[in-house]
């Protein structure tokens, strides 16, 4: 069952779920999600909603994963973490554009690779040796400014 699937029928058995605790949510989305049968996934929802008492919701829980394939707790946790291992190199992917971007922008050509593979010291060395040519180039400009404006002053009639 597809996310949107799941979402759907989340939203349509809402007066229900409410009465579930986030535990029973949560089974409730991974066995859609496993089995992708949206009958069985309303009847789950049914007899946990219909529950009240602990071994009750545990008995229906218990039933409802022998009719998939269960697997350990640890196989959960190490899919979780290689999901989040990879949502991680997607966000530092998008970091590393970025920052390749603005430091572009700043006239710091520095290449994805190189962000990616040098370490923070030599890239605030690139950053503060731009820095210094900048302000150099500026104090040159203003050198030339000022030599100007001397240059063009008219000169005082003296008395």
């Amino acid at each position: 069952m597809s996310l949107l699937m799941i979402s759907e029928t989340m939203q349509e058995k809402e007066e229900q779920l409410r009465t579930l605790s986030n535990e029973e949510k949560e089974f409730v989305v991974q066995f859609a999600f496993k089995t992708s049968d949206q009958e069985l996934t309303d009847k789950l929802i049914g007899e946990l909603a219909e529950a009240r008492e602990g071994e009750d919701a545990q008995n229906i829980r218990k039933k409802y994963s022998a009719m998939h394939d269960v697997k350990p707790a640890w196989v959960n946790q190490i899919e979780n973490l290689l999901v989040s291992i990879e949502m991680y190199r997607i966000e530092e992917q998008k970091a590393i554009n970025r920052l390749a971007t603005v430091l572009g922008a700043y006239g710091i050509e520095v290449s994805e690779e190189e962000l990616r593979e040098a370490d923070a010291e030599a890239i605030k060395a690139k950053v503060s040796e731009s820095r210094k040519e900048e302000e150099e180039q500026q104090e040159k400009e203003d050198k030339k400014t000022s030599e100007y404006q001397q240059k063009s002053t008219f000169r005082q009639p003296v008395l």
